[in-house]
């Protein structure tokens, strides 16, 4: 009976120190390589996606020639990538983070003005989500008084029906009161 062959093939790897299993790249090819890869997913107009894989070179490796440019890229990614608040609170930390390395005087005020536009936008965004919140406690507040309002004029009609009622009670009890007045007159 022979062994499969690929248990030999198998044990061979394990002792060989599989190459499969192991990246035996340096960082700076790691980098190089998810930076192509990022690169490729911007070229695609896959944004959201290009600007986590720069955020990953960036974060994973700060030593790497592509740290600068990773964190650039991520920044301008996170600014471009579908609207969403937490998009550009993204950009934001970003830009700051590049803010922080060595930048020629154009390019630091250019990166600057984007700090400066991302944190009105922020604001802008915390002021929006102020008035939301102040729009919904009103709606609740009209709907309770919408609500008061309508038990009140129910109310309302059930007072006027009962003094119509009351008043023709009234008017019966007179004419009741009169026609004995005139029988006891007579």
């Amino acid at each position: 009976m022979k062994p499969p062959v690929f248990l030999f093939i198998a044990a061979m790897l394990l002792c060989s120190g599989c190459g499969l299993f192991t990246d035996s790249r340096g960082p700076e090819s790691r980098a190089g390589h998810r930076m192509h890869a990022a690169d490729s997913l911007e070229a695609e107009g896959l944004f959201q996606a290009a600007a986590t894989q720069y955020a990953y070179v960036a974060d994973r490796f700060p030593e790497s020639s592509y740290y600068p440019a990773a964190v650039r890229r991520a920044a301008l990614m996170y600014s471009i990538a579908p609207y969403s608040q937490a998009n550009d609170s993204a950009a934001y930390r970003w830009y700051l983070r590049y803010l922080a390395l060595p930048l020629s005087k154009p390019e630091r005020e250019n990166v600057r003005v984007s700090v400066e536009l991302l944190h009105r936008i922020l604001l802008l965004h915390a002021q929006i989500g102020q008035l939301y919140a102040s729009a919904d406690s009103l709606t609740v507040l009209a709907r309770r008084q919408s609500a008061a309002l309508g038990t009140g004029s129910r109310r309302m009609q059930d007072l006027e029906i009962q003094l119509q009622n009351a008043q023709a009670e009234l008017k019966k009890i007179k004419e009741i009161d009169i026609r004995l007045s005139k029988s006891m007159n007579r």
